[in-house]
């Protein structure tokens, strides 16, 4: 009778552990031990043979998202609140399938607005981080102008310190990174040798004190002098890919003060260019919608990552429709570049289209 009341306490142990323990476990590793719901099965099926189909020459993959804007808080076009939870298992399953050198996250993982509070917004910042960590493959990471905390202390500017950012964010990009010591880590690039492709990682959140920090964006004064230096050290024959959550290209208002030092970070990459560097694109996020335009060089945008539906169509840019309980909730790319025939492609993910661009 002892034995079997010893093995029932064991028994409702391991239930408990299973149920509390074990969970927190898996979110503290990063895992993303889900199986991909049953209407994106097809999805992954289609998206691991045109990436197949592509990449029978050398070829860079990436996995691509922007704008996960992960929170609790309803908003009228929100169809649902947490769709990072969905992308990072399907990443994962078809990680298995295809040949993936890293995920590529452009910003914007939380909202970080009222009324969340700060102490939210560091669980759900450490809860996404872990997620796309949890995918397997290294991650270069762009902040965002909502990752920062900015928008919830508009009174007193505060912002998260250089030393969080570090801690909360940077710390889980890849390793082998050159990094802008200037911008604690905010700028960097990393080189692929295989294909002799170096790729920036460039901060666009720059904010300017007399503006009161809080609605100013650009790229601050080290960023420019970091950059050019780089772009100037580049190894001959080598490629460039900038990664930013907002594009150095603003097509309008480009004196505004929040696009700060936009024309020299333009004309960093003209110089670049014109001396016969091979400048293959920049790819941001920001404005939740895909985007493309080739002058004075290649740039395209990601929609957002979030389940959302917004305006379809803003100018050139445009957003997909989300519907719940299809592949449509979610919403990223596979990033193809091949040198060899000068191309970049976009496999998308869910709601989309695939695009190509030669470079």
């Amino acid at each position: 009778m002892q034995k079997i009341t010893k093995l029932v306490i064991a028994v409702i142990a391991l239930v408990v552990l299973s149920i509390t323990v074990f969970p927190q476990t898996l979110n503290v590793l990063g895992k993303s031990p889900e199986k991909p719901k049953s209407y994106y099965l097809d999805e992954i099926q289609d998206t691991t043979q045109k990436v197949r189909a592509l990449t029978k020459e050398p070829a860079l993959v990436f996995f691509l998202c922007s704008d996960v804007h992960y929170n609790t808080v309803k908003t009228d076009n929100r169809l649902k609140l947490d769709s990072v939870t969905d992308m990072t298992t399907n990443m994962a399953a078809l990680k298995k399938q295809i040949q993936v050198d890293g995920l590529i996250c452009l910003g914007d993982i939380v909202d970080a607005k009222p009324p969340t509070k700060m102490d939210e917004t560091k669980q759900q910042i450490d809860y996404v981080m872990k997620r796309l960590q949890g995918v397997g493959v290294p991650l270069i990471y762009s902040m965002g102008n909502h990752d920062d905390n900015r928008y919830i202390s508009r009174k007193d500017g505060t912002v998260l310190t250089p030393q969080q950012i570090e801690s909360m964010f940077m710390r889980y990009t890849l390793p082998n990174k050159v990094i802008d010591p200037s911008m604690n880590g905010l700028n960097y690039y990393v080189d692929y040798d295989r294909l002799k492709i170096r790729v920036f990682v460039v901060d666009s959140n720059y904010q300017k004190p007399e503006d009161g920090f809080h609605w100013s964006h650009g790229f601050s004064d080290n960023t420019v002098v970091w950059f050019s230096k780089c772009l100037n050290e580049v190894p001959k024959g080598w490629s460039v890919l900038v990664l930013t959550h907002r594009r150095l290209v603003q097509n309008k208002n480009p004196g505004k003060k929040w696009i700060y030092n936009q024309m020299k970070m333009v004309e960093t990459v003209n110089n670049f260019i014109a001396n016969g560097g091979t400048y293959i694109a920049t790819i941001s996020g920001h404005i939740h919608r895909d985007y493309s335009h080739s002058k004075p060089f290649l740039e395209f945008s990601v929609a957002a990552q979030k389940c959302q539906n917004i305006e379809a169509k803003k100018g050139k840019a445009l957003a997909p429709e989300r519907k719940l309980n299809t592949a449509s909730e979610d919403l990223w790319d596979v990033l193809v570049i091949r040198p060899q025939s000068r191309k970049i492609n976009t496999v998308r993910f869910g709601a989309g289209d695939d695009r190509e661009w030669s470079y």
